[in-house]
């Protein structure tokens, strides 16, 4: 099968095609045929040095497909059936792919298959971060970091339908998009003084936080009230430690949490922005937009262009 893989760490363009074996899938994973994957600052990050694993290896942790084979009725998923997952933080740039069972989820009948392919990783991150991890409530009120970004758009849509209040920060162009998903205030984080217009609207702070993006991180702080609780799945050095509390996490695949959301897709409350699609030959393209940041939502790669034509994409 073809693949995009990584022989040695660097920049985007040592992102090559290759033809590589077809994935083994074990008893407990199922074979998907992949017609697009996400790309995130995860694959950057990893292609450029984070990756600990063995090379060559290929890049992708979400993607969105259609089962190949008989499964079995324990899987549970039918042949040709179209499903999304977050298998792990490799293997996804490629035309198949398995994926543990119970980090697959059937598609929802309402998400574009592209679109879905930019979905897993930070869905769950978002939901995590704000259920697991802050807890927050009908009632409660948070602050929402880089509100437009890939796990941003997804964190102030789920914090709506949680019921919370919430204060958003994007940059200009970006706060009637943010403020159509949920946001009541939208602040714009490149004016220096923004955690002091948090301050305003917060009645002295925020207690609760999650800061999705790393030049947040430091405005966060100054935006909380003492002893607030701040989560990010962004791992550093974490200013004013001593005066609130931060809470670091990773997002954890769950084809379960997955499905919890599928309602929330259906039912209109939730969807995907896709900022831009590429195709295989120009993953590099896709991660050099994707390290300049400042992406509307997400994007995403199309693997296979024979499947994506068959779902007429």
């Amino acid at each position: 099968m073809r693949a995009i893989t990584v022989d040695e760490f660097g920049g985007p363009d040592v992102l090559k095609p290759a033809d590589v074996p077809m994935p083994a899938p074990g008893p407990d994973d199922v074979l998907v045929r992949v017609l697009a994957a996400g790309v995130g600052p995860w694959d950057a990050h990893l292609r450029s040095g984070g990756w600990t694993g063995p090379l060559p290896y290929i890049p992708g942790g979400e993607f969105a497909g259609v089962v190949e084979g008989d499964t079995g009725d324990d899987a549970g998923f039918d042949e040709g059936a179209p499903v999304y997952g977050y298998p792990g933080l490799s293997g996804c740039y490629a035309q198949y792919v398995r994926c543990p069972v119970e980090q697959l989820a059937p598609l929802p009948d309402s998400l574009p298959i592209t679109d879905a392919a930019g979905t897993p990783i930070d869905a769950l991150t978002a939901l995590q971060g704000l259920t697991d991890v802050l807890s927050l409530g009908r009632g409660d009120e948070i602050l929402i970091t880089a509100g437009a970004g890939g796990l941003g758009h997804f964190a102030v849509q789920i914090a709506r339908i949680l019921g919370a209040r919430i204060v958003a920060t994007a940059s200009p162009q970006h706060h009637e998009f943010v403020h159509h998903g949920g946001a009541a205030v939208v602040i714009d984080h490149t004016q220096p003084d923004w955690p002091d217009q948090v301050r305003d609207v917060t009645d002295g702070g925020a207690q609760r936080v999650l800061a999705c993006a790393a030049p947040t991180l430091e405005g966060a702080a100054r935006a909380a009230r003492d002893g607030a609780s701040i989560a990010t799945p962004v791992h550093a050095e974490y200013p004013e430690a001593e005066r609130v509390h931060w809470q670091s996490y990773d997002g954890q695949p769950s084809g379960s949490r997955l499905i919890r959301m599928a309602p929330w897709f259906d039912g209109g409350l939730l969807s995907v922005q896709v900022a831009g699609r590429y195709y295989y030959e120009d993953a590099a393209k896709a991660h050099r937009q994707v390290e300049q940041g400042h992406t509307r939502g997400k994007l995403v790669l199309i693997v296979d262009d024979d499947l994506a034509r068959e779902w007429e994409v």
